[in-house]
């Protein structure tokens, strides 16, 4: 898959392509039915190329409209996802001012007429874009009227009555309802980056670890968890502390995994946990032997529970 920054680095090949825009955070199956559709759309057009527009930062992150808000997928995997999802390439644009304050026709005009020369745009029915949202689904059916492209409508999916959304997603998330989360995502939450170099701490407790940065992602509540770490092409059983660890007082969340039977380096490796059941809330001990009691007590009930579900 092809990665597009800007109107300058657009190559022929992906003009007059099928266009879907959005922010496509977490990659859920909503989203997911709008890339098999656009695979349609594609054929309709004897195999146009499929391009997705997206935005780097989230723009309610930028406009400060929801500092705080986590990220379900971080870019990189977004990106993946995408790949997987069979987009030929991703148009990735820089959510700045001069974006922001762009009115819907300019959008329209820059990005979807002059940079890719789309022949069809597939948007979902609350799609909003343009300075302050004030473009909508009718505005672009509009401008595709007056620059000659189609527009297409996919509709919301829901799950019951719940519309699937990312918004939903991380709520379910944050108040430790994986299976929710799971059904929405079309596949099981789980929290990925690269290992860092830690302290080396849970080494001396005779519980090593491979620790993951996760600040500003989506998490489930802090505290110990059963997992299990993809890691080089295997899924492997392990226990996993998600949080500021208070007995040595971090300043930002991390998830550090223990897995079990492995004795590996895993330090600069991709590690992708998934979340199978909470333990316990984080707790801050006494001393180093306090610490080190409890977290063989989870893995036991980590051994347990791998042992009860074969």
């Amino acid at each position: 898959m092809y990665i597009i920054r800007g109107n300058l680095n657009i190559v022929p090949r992906f003009k007059k392509a099928v266009v879907t825009i959005g922010n496509f955070d977490g990659v859920h199956r909503g989203h997911q039915a709008i890339f098999s559709r656009l695979q349609s759309l594609s054929h309709a057009h004897g195999g146009a190329p499929r391009v997705v527009i997206t935005f780097e930062p989230h723009p309610r992150r930028f406009l400060g409209t929801d500092q705080s808000m986590a990220r379900i997928t971080r870019l990189g995997v977004k990106v993946r996802r995408l790949a997987e999802a069979g987009v030929d390439a991703v148009f990735i644009l820089r959510f700045n001012r001069d974006l922001a304050t762009l009115s819907a026709e300019e959008f329209v005009q820059r990005h979807l007429v002059q940079g890719l020369g789309v022949r069809e745009v597939l948007v979902g029915e609350n799609f909003r874009f343009g300075s302050g949202g004030e473009g909508n689904l009718e505005t672009l059916r509009q401008l595709g009227a007056q620059h000659g492209f189609g527009v297409h409508e996919e509709p919301l999916m829901r799950v019951g009555d719940t519309v699937i959304s990312s918004s939903m997603i991380r709520a379910a998330v944050m108040r430790g309802d994986l299976e929710q989360a799971g059904v929405m995502l079309g596949r099981p939450f789980e929290m990925e980056g690269r290992v860092i170099a830690g302290a080396r701490r849970g080494r001396t407790l005779g519980f090593p670890t491979a620790n993951i940065p996760v600040r500003n992602m989506l998490h489930p509540p802090l505290g110990a968890w059963i997992v299990q770490g993809w890691v080089a092409g295997i899924w492997r059983k392990g226990v996993a502390n998600l949080g500021i660890n208070p007995t040595f007082s971090l300043e930002w969340v991390n998830l550090e995994t223990h897995l079990l039977d492995f004795s590996g380096d895993l330090y600069r490796q991709w590690l992708r946990v998934e979340f199978l059941k909470f333990i316990r809330p984080e707790q801050k001990f006494s001393n180093l032997e306090a610490l080190q009691r409890r977290i063989a007590r989870d893995v036991q009930e980590a051994k347990r529970y791998f042992s009860s579900t074969g």
